[in-house]
């Protein structure tokens, strides 16, 4: 049964933490078969790596691994794959109320949850396992002071103080607390390792302007700006408040209004996370006659997938102390722009050289050329092919406001829709992503991305937002509405921290004065969010660029300076997984440049390893709809693989098998429907990967086709 009290008190244990987290020092490896890191140090520089102050009394919770437990929230395998768990009030949700369906969200919407895709056999709770023991959920200053992000320490009941280990993850895109808990935290809490989580600064972070309320870290609303567990207020200014009377129903996320640039302290957000972790460990361990569990005596790994595998290899960039012994990061949103000069990879007849666009500069391409580029794809059994049929006409007038504007040459629009999809390629993009695009499209993905990271990279005011574009919930003619006390309430747990979500969709004032929803945008929307280098050539005077624009993206450009990576991970072992058919975060432009480029800079000791899995894309959540699952693997298993390698490399001594492609295999489809998912479709590790052995010589990277 779960324990609904704190035990430890509050006061008492944040002014513990407050003194104890100045002694936390951080040395690098400490058994005979760990490598010893760059920079590892048991002196100054480990005191004073990523100083954290606890903000607000730390909340701890207990779960007894039946009515609720760590890892699914007492829901088990079954209820996972059930409807969403409810409110006793929908108006009024309990914490542990949210927490739960936060929990549920994050599963349904990071892993295959159907018994066919291989959870609860393969991954995922196996055989209905529950994890009991202690959870506790804090609040952490940013670095430079402005801000909090939120910490959650999980300690399961088979924590083996003897043999320590701490699993620091981050979460995925711009989720909350709990988004990395479906993922790398399964690894660890299955293992008997205590898992640290950061939400790297992002997190639901929502403030509803109508109602100047926004959340705790523990899913409560509240309308109290001094509340020290507040996840994100906007500071008072009166051009926001002009803001807010101008375009009613307005709601802020804390990823693009904090003002802050989030990305840019993320590998600190981790390593401040990990300080916690071991505080909090050692408080609720008593340590009355017994040994701190320090880094320099306990196994620590770092895992993440996607943005939360961007936050992992930041934090290895940045961790001169040593704190981590080992990595692993799947599909990392790893940015290298303007390091990879001189660096080329070669894969199949395809040569991209100079690889390593940045996230902001891929996504502005796809936003600009995908949908055009769509009537020149072929493949009908592609994912939601079907759609871009129906959606032909507003497709061919996307290609032909591309003509308009000079970025595509005059003619039919099937000839505009070749030559869309020709630049997508010409600029380093595999055939395996574009393939997805008809469902990146359906989810109007791009269009989702461009406002959010534009107003983070430029740290603009919520006041002006980029493009015009700014977000509030709709009704069913897309114009503002308030957002409902029910919606409002669970926010927290069925937000993604990114519009559109919860209701809440893209605005944006039309040529009539009104607000509306954006939709799936427009061509000349496109563009105003497009990096410069992508309009050159354009008919200016066609493109009707808003005042302010040029001004804004040269904010975006000097925010994406500020979250260049070096790909310097020290000497520990590090793994990097992606899918060949990510087609949001495309392998040339990240995993592979960044492999690359560490082999530029590589110390000599470094053992980063690269594996591709063949039949990989971005969302394995999506593996269960029509046209997945029998051309498509789950990233999942090898995130739990590479755990295992890791592990065993750290422990003993098992060398990690080279960088190489993973040949997996899709399911077959047998009666109309696929097989259910084995271990043989995922592939195969090898000591001796053979002809599949990614290689690196004389600056190029050679990736097997």
């Amino acid at each position: 049964m779960r324990n609904s009290g704190h035990g430890i008190g509050a006061a008492a244990l944040a002014a513990a933490l407050a003194a104890a987290l100045v002694a936390l020092a951080g040395c690098g490896g400490a058994t005979a078969t760990r490598p010893a890191t760059a920079g590892a140090s048991a002196g100054a520089d480990g005191m004073q790596q990523a100083p954290a102050e606890i903000v607000g009394g730390p909340i701890r919770q207990q779960y007894d691994g039946a009515s609720d437990d760590l890892l699914t929230a007492g829901l088990g395998a079954e209820g996972l794959r059930g409807p969403p768990p409810g409110f006793a009030d929908p108006l009024r949700p309990t914490a542990a109320e949210l927490r739960r369906r936060a929990i549920y969200m994050a599963y349904r919407g990071l892993v295959d949850v159907t018994e066919g895709g291989g959870f609860g056999r393969l991954y995922g709770p196996i055989g209905g396992r529950r994890v009991a023991g202690v959870e506790y959920l804090v609040a952490v200053r940013t670095p430079e002071g402005r801000a909090t992000t939120t910490v959650l320490l999980q300690i399961p009941a088979d924590f083996d103080a003897a043999n320590p280990c701490l699993v620091a993850v981050a979460s995925s895109g711009s989720r909350g607390i709990y988004g990395a808990l479906p993922t790398a935290g399964e690894w660890g809490l299955k293992r008997g390792c205590a898992v640290v989580h950061t939400d790297k600064g992002t997190g639901i972070g929502a403030w509803d302007l109508d109602r100047a309320r926004g959340y705790r870290i523990d899913g409560l609303l509240t309308d109290d700006a001094a509340d020290p567990l507040l996840t994100f207020a906007p500071p008072a200014d009166p051009a926001l408040a002009a803001f807010a009377r101008e375009n009613p129903h307005s709601v802020l996320f804390k990823h693009a209004h904090s003002g802050v640039n989030p990305e840019a302290d993320w590998g600190t957000y981790l390593l401040q996370a990990i300080r916690v972790g071991f505080e909090l460990l050692n408080e609720e361990r008593g340590l009355v006659g017994r040994k701190r569990l320090a880094p320099d005596n306990t196994l620590v790994l770092a895992a993440g997938i996607s943005n939360g595998g961007a936050v992992v290899l930041r934090a290895l960039e940045r961790d001169r102390a040593g704190w981590i012994d080992g990595a692993i990061a799947s599909e990392p949103n790893a940015i290298v722009h303007g390091r990879t000069a001189g660096l080329t990879i070669e894969s199949g007849g395809m040569r991209v050289r100079d690889a390593g666009v940045a996230l902001y500069d891929y996504t502005g391409l796809h936003y600009l050329y995908q949908p055009c580029a769509l009537l020149a794809e072929t493949d009908p059994a592609a994912p939601f092919a079907p759609q871009t049929v129906q959606a032909r006409p507003r497709l061919e007038q996307w290609c032909r406001e591309l003509q308009e504007m000079g970025l595509l040459p005059a003619g039919e629009p099937a000839a505009a829709a070749r030559a869309a999809r020709q630049r997508l390629l010409d600029e380093g993009m595999l055939p395996e992503g574009l393939r997805l695009g008809h469902f990146n499209h359906a989810l109007t993905l791009w269009q989702a991305l461009t406002p959010t990271y534009s107003a983070a990279y430029s740290r603009g005011s919520p006041a002006a937002p980029p493009c015009g574009v700014s977000f509030a919930p709709v009704d069913s003619a897309g114009r503002p509405r308030a957002l409902t006390d029910e919606e409002a309430a669970r926010l927290w747990a069925d937000g993604t921290g990114i519009a559109p979500t919860g209701g809440i969709a893209l605005v944006r004032r039309g040529a009539d004065g009104e607000r509306r929803a954006v939709g799936d945008g427009s061509a000349r929307l496109a563009a105003c969010f497009a990096p410069d280098r992508l309009l050159e050539g354009a008919n200016r005077a066609a493109l009707d660029l808003p005042a302010g624009r040029d001004e804004v993206l040269a904010r975006v450009r000097a925010g994406q300076e500020e979250i260049a990576m070096s790909a310097r991970v020290g000497n520990r072992p590090v793994i990097v997984v992606h899918g060949r058919a990510d087609s949001l975060i495309p392998v040339n432009h990240t995993s592979r440049a960044y492999y690359a480029l560490n082999h530029r800079v590589r110390e000599s000791r470094d053992e980063l390893r690269y594996w591709e899995l063949q039949h990989g894309q971005h969302f394995d959540a999506f593996l269960g709809l029509p046209g997945f699952a029998e051309s498509y693997v789950p990233m999942q298993p090898w995130l739990l693989r590479g755990l295992d390698a890791l592990h065993a490399r750290l422990t003993r001594g098992t060398p990690l098998p080279p960088s190489q492609v993973l040949r997996s295999r899709p399911r077959e489809v047998v009666g109309g429907r696929p097989v259910a998912l084995e271990a043989r479709h995922l592939g195969e590790l090898r000591a001796d990967p053979g002809a599949d052995a990614i290689t690196f010589d004389d600056g190029v990277l050679r990736v097997p086709e």
